[in-house]
């Protein structure tokens, strides 16, 4: 009897010390981070990690509107500064990875000679994620400018919402080739990859901040050392990202 009342005493302090986070992370961390949750509570369990995956501006933006995210990850560094000029960061942002453009189809021959020769390839729609949305969106348009690709290809693109929909879409069909993060396709693909030379985009130095939301919270800082952590780069480096 006593020692079931111990055991019930100490699990009642496990739960009272246990906390809850939200942690927003732009789609194309989004496998990489669903690991690094995994591996995090096995050396935090009873605490709980809710993961939101989407497109960077459009969590911004709903953010600075009052959704409460505990820490936000960025597909690239803006967002996380605009965070801190709100005043609505805890912390500066910190990279905890380097995006890693390619593209993407299940048609080969469509990836021969890499993207320099796309125009001249039979396409009939190629995906990107929409530029007023999320970074990659903006790193997609800009190769396509600085391979002055973008006039004969811009009437044949398909936008996604967030990086995520580029690659759905081209494994159901829908379009024929995608700019995508390597970080998606990296592993498993339906389809194949060509890289793209890092000199024809902005580095997409993928940035966190810990927001005002996490004052008390001390879990939300146990994460973010953790995603920093050696361990957390490997995860992140698996998942076909650069880090520092």
């Amino acid at each position: 009897m006593v020692r079931i009342i111990f055991l019930a005493i100490f699990f009642c302090v496990l739960n009272l010390n246990a906390e809850k986070i939200s942690v927003f992370v732009a789609s194309s961390a989004s496998k990489a981070m669903g690991e690094i949750r995994e591996e995090f509570l096995k050396k935090y369990p009873n605490n709980e990690v809710d993961l939101v995956f989407g497109a960077s501006g459009k969590y911004y933006q709903l953010l600075k509107q009052g959704r409460e995210f505990d820490l936000f990850f960025s597909a690239d560094e803006k967002y996380a500064l605009e965070i801190q000029k709100d005043n609505n960061a805890l912390t500066p942002p910190k990279i905890y990875a380097l995006g890693v453009v390619v593209l993407y189809s299940l048609n080969e021959d469509l990836l021969k000679d890499g993207i320099k020769n796309l125009d001249k390839k039979e396409i009939k729609h190629l995906s990107i994620a929409n530029p007023k949305l999320a970074p990659y969106g903006v790193a997609s348009i800009e190769i396509l400018k600085n391979l002055n690709l973008y006039e004969a290809l811009k009437d044949k693109i398909i936008l996604g919402d967030n990086i995520s929909q580029p690659v759905m879409y081209v494994d159901s069909g829908v379009a024929d080739v995608a700019l995508v993060a390597y970080s998606l396709v990296s592993k498993d693909p339906k389809g194949k990859v060509a890289f793209i030379d890092s000199k024809l985009y902005t580095p997409l130095k993928q940035s966190f901040v810990i927001t005002k939301y996490a004052k008390d919270k001390d879990l939300a800082f146990k994460f973010s050392d953790f995603v920093l952590s050696d361990e957390g780069k490997t995860i992140i480096k698996k998942y076909g990202f650069n880090t520092l």
